[in-house]
């Protein structure tokens, strides 16, 4: 019975959790938002300007293979879909006003917690595959009157660059951004606890 005595005097003297203040939060929120906005922005404008690019390779450059053909509607397609995935991440995080229902925007900002873990995981193996293999089938015809070592140098930098940003930079982005997201969601969960 002691125990328990001094169990609950401890469970008593533990501090409460300040209430947050509904502006201080808001803001945060907000700010956090637009911070995550502005970086699917700049993902969906420098894969729209690589999509145009590649478009422009396939319409107007004469090849004299299939296989460059065949690598550059793979690159394409990959560009594609995670354009698509990438608009969608965007609509999902500016659909719902913060300041008129912070319960729907909670609720999407999970959404788009869930996505972009989505995006980030299995979807882009997919993606990196496409676009390695749409590469290494467009550079056969384009490198196939280039020295031996030209070529060799080329495909392991390429090699190399891809298992680095693969195994080392896409956890650590990830990471940092699903930080954020989460961050933003405890405080808006807190908040709404506060009034419940």
């Amino acid at each position: 019975m002691k125990d328990f005595e001094h169990l609950l005097s401890v469970w008593q003297e533990q501090p409460k959790q300040p209430q947050l203040s509904v502006d201080d939060v808001l803001k945060q929120v907000k700010k956090g938002i637009n911070k995550l906005g502005i970086r699917v922005l700049y993902s969906i404008a420098i894969t729209a300007v690589a999509l145009i690019f590649t478009s422009g390779l396939t319409l107007f450059a004469v090849y004299e293979q299939r296989l460059s053909y065949i690598g550059l509607f793979v690159m394409l397609l990959g560009m594609i879909a995670y354009l698509v995935l990438q608009i969608g991440d965007y609509r999902t995080i500016t659909k719902h006003d913060l300041t008129l229902n912070p319960a729907a925007y909670l609720k999407s900002l999970k959404e788009y917690q869930n996505r972009r873990a989505y995006l980030n995981g299995r979807f882009y193996y997919a993606f990196a595959l496409m676009i390695c293999l749409g590469i290494s089938l467009y550079t056969i015809e384009v490198f196939q009157n280039k020295p031996l070592i030209f070529r060799v140098l080329y495909y392991t930098f390429c090699g190399v660059y891809i298992l680095i940003a693969t195994f080392y930079l896409k956890d650590r982005l990830i990471q940092r951004e699903q930080k954020k997201v989460s961050y933003l969601i405890e405080r808006l969960e807190r908040l709404e606890g506060q009034f419940e």
